[in-house]
């Protein structure tokens, strides 16, 4: 039964894959507390108001501007943010929605201009009510709709590269087909009153206008528990809270559509614009701390980076200098040292490839011996996993094995074998791996053989860097090699 045992690296400091967007990074427990926190004032500020609904105050001509143009530019620049997140993080549900944000920013500022008294005697666009109606309508049903749809569809649509040319155009797609659609429902909501049912009659709302309303309110609802259900994400959570504040401006709409320019009336519009400011702010916010996060790294990877470096220089000065004493020629010398640092440097390939994680010991047996692929050798054993200096270490002493086999033993001639395995063995409460290479058919193995710098590496480097043994053996019929390493269980 094949088992995956990864052999822990001591040397090695621990690695954090950063994500680049909040679209992607799960959200932490103290980002959850903190929007749950945020919510939790949201509900009881909202609670502590609701005495004040009926309380009558003075009209202010400019609140509305200010509040509605305000929630117009907060969710433009929202959508902008995720845009700009889309196109580092090509995730389609992204571009849903930055269309909502578009979609709640173009309506806001069209109420406003639909808006009746506010400037002069009449408003500038629209019917009066009726007109007034449908644009809010419009507006806080397209904005729920599209969160509907990134909730289902975030998770199902995995962000793929692509080229930069073609996120412009999607970006550009959808806010065409944003203002398009904003620009059709408008014009029903303006000129087109005769194509749409009435809302308002003699100054009082209409039942259909009343169900428009609960069905409006209760889109939200759903919104809120389809994304409540499926968040994951730090986008997830700060959508979770800009959700119910835009609760009181909905009931208002729905149940003291009557009662304007009351208390309740202006925190309801206030409490809009929180709704419309908190995913900007809390975007701005949580990019901050990613761009700290990441310098963080940055400083990490490259201190790492040099350590590595000057350790790699060090191991190569020391091979280089133990294959000068034992070269005969410069020729020699040269074909040594290449192939040493060759193997090395196929090592660091497999790790990088792995992120300097785990590396497979069968994909390492593999390359080190790919130049003498064939009938001759035969690779076999279970699925063992080795961390960076496990497979650094393990590296040269099979690239010593398969040099030595290649120029004296096995490898040498037409028939020989070699035969690389490996298992796991028991060891107390701990296990042990042992690798054992063997060659047959190859040329006669003097008992005596000299100790040069590849048969001290072979026979020291496991005992000194990870605490094992090594037995090897130059026997008449061939050179066996037993290795043997502690590990520790996963």
């Amino acid at each position: 039964m094949l088992q995956n045992i990864s052999i822990g690296d001591k040397g090695a400091s621990s690695h954090h894959d950063l994500s680049i967007v909040i679209a992607a990074i799960p959200a932490t427990s103290r980002q959850h507390k903190i929007a749950i926190g945020a919510l939790i004032v949201l509900v009881v500020i909202v609670a502590a108001s609701m005495p004040l609904v009926h309380n009558q105050v003075p009209r202010i001509h400019s609140f509305i501007p200010i509040v509605e143009t305000t929630i117009c530019l907060a969710n433009l620049l929202t959508a902008a943010f995720l845009f700009a997140q889309y196109s580092v993080y090509p995730q389609r549900a992204l571009l849903v929605l930055a269309g909502g944000f578009v979609f709640n920013g173009l309506f806001a500022f069209l109420h406003v201009l639909a808006f009746p008294g506010i400037y002069g005697s009449d408003n500038l666009i629209g019917e009066g009510m009726d007109s007034l109606s449908w644009l809010f309508n419009f507006w806080t049903i397209l904005f729920p709709a599209t969160v509907i749809v990134y909730a289902l569809s975030k998770d199902a649509d995995a962000a793929i590269d692509r080229p930069i040319q073609s996120i412009r155009a999607d970006i550009g797609v959808t806010v065409t087909c944003v203002v398009l659609a904003t620009a059709a429902l408008t014009w029903f909501a303006i000129s087109g009153l005769a194509y749409l049912p009435l809302l308002h009659q003699s100054g009082h709302r209409t039942s259909l206008a009343i169900q428009i309303s609960a069905a409006r309110a209760v889109l939200n609802v759903i919104a809120f528990m389809v994304l409540f259900v499926r968040r994951r994400t730090i986008l997830d959570e700060w959508l979770l809270v800009t959700l119910p504040a835009w609760f009181p401006l909905l009931l208002e709409g729905s149940w003291f559509t009557d009662l304007m320019y009351t208390e309740g009336w202006y925190l309801a519009r206030i409490y809009g614009l929180l709704a419309g400011s908190a995913l900007l702010f809390a975007l701005l916010t949580e990019t901050l701390l990613l761009y700290r996060r990441s310098d963080q790294a940055q400083k990490l990877l490259i201190a790492e980076l040099d350590h590595r470096v000057k350790n790699i220089l060090a191991q190569v000065a020391v091979v280089a200098g133990f294959t000068r004493q034992g070269s005969h020629s410069i020729d020699e010398f040269l074909g040594s040292l290449d192939g040493r640092i060759q193997s090395m440097a196929a090592a660091h390939t497999l790790l990088s490839e792995n992120r300097w994680g785990s590396v497979g010991l069968d994909a390492l047996v593999r390359s080190q011996l790919a130049p003498y692929a064939g009938p001759n050798v035969r690779i076999s054993g279970t699925n063992v996993m080795l961390a960076a200096a496990e497979t650094q270490a393990v590296t040269r002493v099979l690239h010593e094995l398969a040099t030595n086999a290649a120029k004296y033993g096995a490898l040498s001639i037409w028939g020989g074998q070699v035969s690389v395995s490996w298992d796991l063995k028991p060891n107390g409460a701990a296990t042990n791996l042992i690798l054992v290479w063997r060659e047959r058919g190859g040329p006669s193995v003097a008992s005596e053989h000299p100790a040069g710098y590849g048969t001290n590496l072979i026979c020291n480097l496991i005992p000194h860097e990870l605490g094992g043994t090594v037995d090897l053996v130059f026997a008449k019929e061939g050179v066996n090699c037993r290795i043997e390493i502690p590990v520790g269980q996963p």
